[in-house]
């Protein structure tokens, strides 16, 4: 079985799944690729990290735990999940997916074969991903509007903290919000959304002000949790001297 996995270095689930197969002595049965490779993502059909590949089929995408990537490399049992359920928490955890069905206020703009096998753990499950397909984009409207959306939007908060702390090498309470009121939210989720200008709506001058107010509202009344939470997420990641020599021996690029 050849298997692939795509990575990201700042990626926090990334980190626990590399320590983990490095301790189940697993790092050399896999190939481990890095995610800052633009022929990694679009070659692979990443739509989060961390990706893996399993014969050349999505396998396992975000949220995933470490001992369930171990499983699926040992062709151990993964439960099924409901479609519609397994599928909208990926979508929660993919920021490109999760920008692009909040600006177009449409989930089913991402549902995608290799995100969906992803997602059902399909070489595993022995998932119909066809079939699921049709399900979930008959179901995932009514889910949208039940509260999908809310929880995008709560997740996508998460994502432009932690990256408005990168892009500033640093951030405060006090410069978050004074971004947000600037409309740095708003920038950000038609960067986040567009691959090119693939992703955007028609019309991303119409809509992106009501697409992000969700964002801006949660990270407003969040925003000292939030940055606590990528605070932490950084020092533990510099701070893991073991994990960036693992990457700097069994990282590759394409």
């Amino acid at each position: 079985m050849r298997a692939i996995l795509v990575i990201h270095p700042s990626c926090p689930v990334s980190r626990r799944v590399v320590l983990k197969l490095a301790d189940e002595k697993l790092l050399d049965s896999v190939e481990l690729l890095d995610a800052r490779d633009p022929r990694v993502v679009l070659g692979y059909g990443v739509w989060s990290v961390p990706w893996l590949v399993l014969d050349g089929v999505p396998a396992a995408t975000d949220p995933v735990s470490e001992d369930e990537v171990v499983a699926l490399l040992r062709g151990g049992d993964v439960e099924p999940r409901d479609p519609v359920e397994a599928f909208s928490d990926t979508l929660i955890h993919s920021s490109f997916a999760a920008a692009v069905s909040l600006i177009n206020d449409d989930p089913t703009l991402v549902v995608e074969h290799g995100f969906v096998s992803a997602a059902l753990r399909a070489p595993a499950t022995r998932a119909d991903v066809d079939r699921a397909m049709q399900l979930i984009v008959e179901r995932l409207p009514g889910e949208w509007g039940a509260g999908l959306r809310d929880k995008v939007a709560r997740a996508l908060g998460v994502s432009f903290v932690r990256e408005l702390y990168w892009a500033r090498g640093g951030a405060t309470r006090d410069e978050i919000l004074e971004a947000v009121e600037r409309g740095a939210v708003r920038l950000w989720l038609l960067g986040k959304a567009s691959l090119g200008r693939g992703g955007l709506p028609w019309r991303p001058y119409r809509v992106v002000a009501e697409a992000a107010e969700p964002v801006e509202r949660f990270v407003k009344r969040g925003v000292v949790g939030l940055l606590k939470k990528v605070e932490r997420e950084v020092r533990e990641l510099e701070g893991d001297a073991r994990y960036w020599e693992l990457l700097e021996k069994h990282l590759t690029r394409f």
